[in-house]
């Protein structure tokens, strides 16, 4: 009977360890890139099950507008963002069927003053709307934390 409570979480670890295994990957996931302070890294994984072309700007890291982002410390007060004109340009580029892209977006062209980094910790929210060839979820979202500097 005192083996009962062990066999119980070692069965409950194991079938944890199981659905873990099951659960698809994101279609794309943004956080800080810890070998470049204040960027973002971001992976994309296309769910497109043959080749794609799309424009280059509609990849989350190819224009500053291609991602909507908020910003705000962790007592509500808005962080100032910035909105620099960012032409989207005509470059294409092909994607494989179920390739995993990366890019990384600089903080300095999201967040107006660094500085607020340096007094505290801010949320970053995002939200990506992706292009139909890519066929993952159209919008996706999130929250990042970067912590005071």
């Amino acid at each position: 009977m005192r083996y009962f409570p062990i066999a119980i979480v070692l069965l409950a670890s194991f079938s944890t360890v199981g659905v873990a295994q099951n659960t698809p990957m994101p279609a794309i996931q943004v956080e800080l890139d810890r070998q470049k302070p204040l960027h973002l890294r971001v992976v994309l994984r296309t769910g497109a099950a043959t080749t794609a072309t799309l424009y280059r700007s509609d990849l989350p890291w190819g224009n500053r507008h291609s991602m909507v982002f908020a910003a705000v410390r962790p007592n509500g007060e808005p962080v100032e963002l910035i909105f620099p004109t960012d032409d989207p340009g005509p470059t294409e580029v092909t994607v494989k069927p179920h390739e995993t892209l990366e890019g990384d977006i600089a903080l300095r062209y999201v967040i107006r003053d660094l500085n607020a980094i340096k007094r505290s910790d801010v949320l970053l929210f995002w939200a990506y709307k992706s292009p139909d060839e890519l066929h993952i979820p159209r919008w996706s979202g999130g929250l990042v934390l970067i912590p005071q500097q």
